[in-house]
């Protein structure tokens, strides 16, 4: 029953895809009938392969962040405990497939003189060592305004720095990593640390927001690196064995964080030989779930957002923006993580937020997110103007929303940025580009843009409850005005009584 559940979901997230490829195909886009069938197979190879994933996900990835979040009482050193929150926040991230894709693309389309594995490995200490910033925040109770700012004040003042496609790239990094393993491993590992440490379980909320902003500044670092250094110049990019190429960029993903892991479990967790069978199935299966998936990506899925970019570009405005949010509607309508956070923001706000209203704010937001950037490519316009815009407003607005909704919103970066908008839309706005460098910053905009729409919510949510906190105080005065008049009845009643017998007194005299 969950394995049919898993089908449906993966086949209803990618079969709108197909459809719009097909009817681009048979009206403006005339694409190559080869270039169709591997579009085809790729899709099949995407759909076994993701399924698989989650399976293997569900029954493993998930289970092993739950079991080092509860062992977290028999880490006696608590920064022992935060060594390894940062080395699984690394490998998990490495193991995303969001950051598969989007590291090869980098390599692939810039020819960035870097190796795949390096930048991977720098993306996911970022990941890492905000992972740990983030449980010694809950530890120490500093409030996550004042990180937020400090570190996009940090990120700001590195940007001005260096090129600006290292800007796009950098932001595209820190929006790629929110996805199906770092999110749920995550989150398993902060509620140890919660439960422990906090006394405030909103304190859940916050861990991947801040992670996000990890690879951004490293990717920021590496730039200014490679500058003095003198290696920034573009190289060409080299052909590999695709059935090579992916098993070892999984196996690079995969066998680390198990290893991790297992290290760990050695020395905390201690699991019975049964178990740990369990586990090592659910690793196999993870594997070939990957494997398949990054195989179609780079078999088919790639190459056809390429191409539709390349035949879009010659178009008109308006016909592009058509397409475009026709496809970032398929995505965000069809992505299951949507209606998740919809439903947690309903639940957080006791109703007040309505979970049809957050889906249908982030729909609408991801077609502007997706306008924008197209926008963007399509007459040149430099990336500053929506990153400096967007998270100006996103500074102001932190100043009104509550701490709660300030890291729901940060969470819910790349919720709307799913792997398909990493490996079909993002090379489509690269190849609409005049050069493939400025192409990059898509997802740096569609991650932002859920941030901005979650804190304008918070903002109406807090005054939703000033509202209610002055009626109810105008009730409580009026509660109050009316025992006071009640009280006075006494009074009343004895001043009558008073009077008549006074007038009685009198009528006898």
């Amino acid at each position: 029953m969950v394995l049919l559940k898993k089908i449906k979901e993966v086949a209803f997230s990618i079969l709108p895809i197909v459809a719009i490829v097909l009817l681009l195909h048979f009206t403006i886009c005339k694409f190559e009938t080869q270039l169709l069938i591997k579009f085809i197979v790729a899709v099949i190879l995407i759909c076994v392969g993701e399924v698989f994933f989650l399976t293997g996900v569900d029954s493993t990835i998930m289970p092993m962040g739950e079991m080092v979040g509860e062992s977290v009482n028999k880490v006696s050193n608590f920064f022992l405990f935060i060594f390894f929150a940062f080395l699984f926040g690394m490998f998990a991230t490495i193991a995303e497939p969001d950051v598969q894709v989007l590291s090869s693309e980098i390599i692939a389309f810039t020819g960035l003189n870097i190796n795949n594995t390096v930048l991977l490995f720098i993306i996911g200490a970022g990941v890492g060592l905000f992972v740990a910033f983030a449980l010694i925040r809950i530890v120490k109770t500093v409030p996550i305004k004042i990180l937020y700012l400090v570190f996009l004040s940090m990120i700001f003042v590195l940007a001005a720095f260096v090129p600006q496609s290292f800007v796009s790239i950098a932001f595209d990094a820190g929006g790629s990593t929110v996805g199906i393993i770092t999110s749920p491993f995550l989150l398993s590992l902060t509620a140890g640390i919660v439960q422990k440490s906090s006394k405030s379980d909103t304190d859940n909320f916050g861990v991947i927001g801040l992670a996000g902003l990890g690879p951004v500044i490293a990717v920021l670092i590496l730039s200014l690196c490679m500058s003095s250094s003198g290696a920034t110049d573009i190289v060409a990019g080299s052909e590999f064995n695709i059935f090579v190429e992916v098993l070892y960029n999984t196996v690079m993903a995969i066998v680390p964080l198990v290893a991790v892991f297992y290290i760990f479990q050695i020395i905390y967790i201690k699991l019975p030989k049964r178990k740990k069978v369990s586990l090592a199935v659910g690793v196999l299966i993870t594997f070939v779930g990957l494997y398949l998936f990054l195989f179609g990506i780079n078999y088919g899925m790639l190459e056809m957002g390429n191409a539709m970019g390349e035949a879009l570009s010659s178009k008109n405005i308006y016909i592009i923006l058509l397409v475009y949010v026709a496809f970032s509607l398929a995505i965000v309508f069809t992505e299951p993580a949507i209606r998740v956070l919809g439903a947690q923001v309903e639940a957080q706000t006791q109703g007040n937020i309505n979970r049809k209203v957050v889906n249908i704010a982030l729909s609408v937001a991801m077609a502007v997110a997706v306008s924008l950037s197209a926008v963007r490519i399509y007459f040149n316009v430099s990336i500053w103007y929506f990153l400096g815009i967007g998270y100006g407003l996103i500074a102001i607005l932190m100043i009104f929303a509550s701490p709660l909704f300030i890291a729901i919103a940060f969470d819910s970066g790349g919720v709307a940025s799913g792997p398909m908008s990493t490996a079909f839309l993002m090379p489509a706005m690269v190849a609409m580009s005049e050069s493939a460098a400025e192409g990059f910053g898509f997802i740096a905009i569609v991650g932002m843009i859920p941030v901005l729409v979650l804190e304008t919510l918070g903002v109406v949510y807090q005054v939703k409850i000033y509202g209610t906190k002055r009626r109810r105080k105008k009730v409580a005065y009026r509660i109050a005005y009316g025992e006071r008049a009640y009280s006075n009845m006494e009074k009343l009643e004895l001043r009558h009584k008073y009077l008549m017998v006074s007038r009685g007194n009198n009528e006898e005299g």
